[in-house]
């Protein structure tokens, strides 16, 4: 029986964060630890990365601190692991600046997702490992073990590579009210800007909603997001995904996988709640130049899909309920043109349409755009097309001193 340690309250959120990776070292959770308490941020003073919301219960914070110990757990094979995967545990993509965040290492944290056109129709190409390959597999601590890790098959039409997206202050996004984001769809806005809003038959309500998270805005609710990742990126079955991914689209040898699906039920519901709870991320006062900057940003038409700030509905928990939400996002997908298409399609969102990306901690990130092929705030615009072509000509033309603005600007997100 492990013995549980009782863990002092943690006052950073950057020490917690080193505590739970070093405890996630091993294969598994070697240094377990049983309630590591973070008091939240009840004052009005900014947040620190990995903090909770602000006025949130006890009961909640308890339901913050237990899913951030297993969003940070190392999964092994008798967890359900595998048999491919891309991660052993949720922490080791969502790491930078604290955990939660966005990918620090594009080897590590980039994902392939492919696809292709069959008799005239899109395919997920899942009797080929799609539509997500898992590159590594249970191989990796069993040489002997029969499955290897998934690549691109030969031909396939569509690959994209997908980087980490942050997960700061998602419980206010999945708070805004669908009515919210489809009034943005009726709005006539300039230069050909016509966003729509992906739809996703959500699995845990059987109902048509809007959804918004994920490069094109795939899914609605953090509780389904969670489920795909578990299955997609640890290759974990749950009652919403309940069906192992079959590697290379090949049938999983008997004895392969030792674990009964769905092989979770508990985990994926902890790692939900961590994200509904986490806070989001707090921006630098803003300095005389970067006010500039800001209205800058107006002007030339970014703030027509990065939209400031989008408020919640009516929630049952007070720190979710009415708040506003400085994310910079209509959370619509657009028409980005051919230089970021990938030919994937999700639901809604065509071959060269993307989730306009929230900008709200854009200063915590090193990587932009859906495959991270950016790594500065002005190759991030030089990228886009489509219905921001007009915004980004106008970028191009300002003045030094301007664009410099609107790089201090987008610093203090």
């Amino acid at each position: 029986m492990i013995k549980r340690k009782k863990i002092a309250a943690v006052g950073s959120a950057s020490a917690l964060v080193m505590f739970l990776l070093g405890a996630c070292g091993g294969s598994s959770l070697d240094s377990p630890f049983g309630i590591i308490t973070l008091s939240g941020n009840p004052g009005g003073g900014p947040y620190n990365l990995g903090e909770p919301l602000k006025g949130l219960s006890g009961s909640d914070l308890a339901a913050f601190n237990d899913g951030l110990i297993n969003f940070a757990k190392k999964e092994v094979k008798s967890d359900g692991l595998g048999p491919v995967f891309n991660g052993e545990s949720c922490a080791q993509c969502h790491f930078k600046g604290a955990i939660g965040g966005a990918g620090n290492d594009l080897q590590l944290t980039r994902v392939t997702r492919i696809g292709g056109m069959r008799a005239g129709k899109y395919s997920d190409l899942a009797d080929l490992g799609g539509p997500v390959l898992q590159a590594r597999s249970l191989k990796e601590f069993d040489p002997t073990y029969p499955i290897p890790g998934e690549v691109v098959p030969p031909g396939t039409q569509f690959v994209s590579h997908r980087i980490t997206t942050p997960l700061f202050g998602a419980g206010l996004i999945e708070a805004i009210s669908d009515s919210t984001i489809l009034a943005r769809t009726q709005m006539r806005l300039p230069d050909g800007v016509a966003g729509i809003a992906n739809m996703e038959l959500n699995p845990e309500t059987n109902q048509m909603e809007v959804s918004r998270f994920g490069w094109k805005a795939q899914h609605s609710s953090l509780s389904v997001f969670a489920g795909d990742a578990y299955l997609n990126e640890m290759g974990i079955t749950t009652p919403l995904f309940p069906n192992e991914n079959l590697p290379q689209g090949h049938p999983i040898p008997p004895g392969a996988d030792i674990v009964a699906d769905p092989e979770d039920d508990e985990d994926v519901v902890k790692f939900a709640a961590f994200m509904r709870l986490l806070a989001p991320p707090s921006r630098a006062p803003l300095t005389v130049n970067a006010k500039k900057g800001e209205i800058l940003f107006s002007q030339i038409g970014c703030a027509n899909c990065h939209v400031p700030a989008m408020t919640t509905g009516v929630n049952a928990n007070p720190a979710l309920s009415q708040k506003e939400v400085p994310l910079y996002s209509d959370l619509l997908v657009h028409h980005m043109g051919p230089q970021l298409a990938d030919g994937i399609i999700q639901g809604k969102a065509t071959g060269d349409m993307f989730r306009t990306a929230p900008l709200w901690g854009l200063s915590k990130r090193i990587f932009f755009m859906h495959d991270g092929r950016a790594t500065s705030f002005d190759g991030a615009v030089f990228t886009h097309g489509g219905e921001a072509e007009r915004a980004k000509q106008r970028f191009i033309a300002l003045k030094l001193g301007e664009r410099s603005a609107m790089m201090e600007f987008l610093s203090s997100l």
